[in-house]
């Protein structure tokens, strides 16, 4: 797969980022999501976050719905009033864990999102 493939997948499959529609995903995919604000003026989501999993996307989801350590998105979670369904999630699966690290600097590199910075 190559980066722009990831990307316009990440972009076309866009869900409500809450528990049920997140365990509608197949269990053990690896491969690479992002979670999406919603625009500022109800044009393109934002990217807020982008991660990968080299074992199971699905758990690693779960994982940020229970709040796990990642400061910057909780931040960001309180601010929207938890994970509500204005707030989005996408998922492309990935053959092997080296191809979605390589999809994830990718895509990290150009959509830059605010909580993937370094120092926010």
């Amino acid at each position: 797969m190559t980066p722009f493939t990831a990307k316009y997948q990440l972009l076309r499959n866009l869900r409500p980022f809450t528990r049920q529609d997140v365990r509608r995903l197949e269990r053990d995919r690896i491969g690479l999501y992002a979670i999406w604000l919603p625009g500022a003026t109800g044009d393109s989501p934002e990217c807020l976050y982008v991660g990968m999993s080299g074992t199971c996307v699905r758990r690693r989801l779960l994982d940020h719905l229970n709040n796990e350590d990642n400061p910057e998105l909780r931040r960001e979670f309180r601010l929207f009033g938890g994970p509500p369904t204005q707030i989005r999630f996408s998922v492309t699966f990935t053959q092997d864990e080296a191809e979605t690290r390589e999809l994830e600097a990718a895509v990290i590199a150009d959509w830059q999102p605010r909580t993937n910075r370094r120092g926010v």
